[in-house]
């Protein structure tokens, strides 16, 4: 009799002495995992270069209304040099509380983000945009990495913060 075999029967027994369902599940597929890596193949993965060449920009929208008023954006974009052969790529946001888990996919090599918006007179221009620029300054940064297939992509690129228009040479 084969070893997962003789554990998972000791499993069984030692459940509906503790009826503990939940954990003996969790404890058996650990085990059948345990007792299958011997016969699995590693692969050894080289993981490819960062993306290249992020660069910020600060884009503003304005729309005139009736009545003399405008409605404006100011939308912040994250831009990189295309990866050669990459499907997509992955975004990871950090806070100063920590880095989310969940990444947001892209599909082309830039990322807009809406940091300000106000509607007001025309003759105001775009009111309180730096306050509201300023207040986000710093709150959030974004590293990327490319997606060349299932379980490949390239390493992560290095945190870009929040901020206004950055020049692409300084961040090669």
């Amino acid at each position: 009799m084969p070893v997962w075999q003789h554990a998972s029967r000791t499993l069984k027994v030692w459940l509906r002495a503790r009826s503990q369902t939940f954990f003996g599940a969790l404890l058996g597929a650990s085990l059948l995992v345990s007792c299958h890596d011997n016969e699995t193949t590693a692969r050894v993965v080289t993981p490819r270069p960062p993306v290249t060449g992020l660069h910020t920009t600060l884009l503003d929208t304005i729309t005139n209304l009736p009545t003399g008023q405008i409605a404006w954006s100011t939308y912040w974009q994250l831009c990189w040099v295309p990866s050669p052969g990459a499907q997509a790529y992955e975004l990871q946001t950090s806070t100063a509380e920590g880095t989310s888990l969940k990444l947001r996919r892209l599909t082309k090599p830039c990322y807009r983000l809406q940091l300000a918006a106000g509607r007001n007179a025309r003759s105001q221009g775009l009111l309180n945009r730096k306050q509201l620029l300023d207040l986000q300054a710093g709150q959030l940064s974004f590293r990327v990495r490319a997606v060349f297939g299932p379980a490949s992509f390239s390493e992560w690129s290095a945190p870009t913060l929040l901020q206004a228009d950055t020049d692409p040479a300084a961040s090669q």
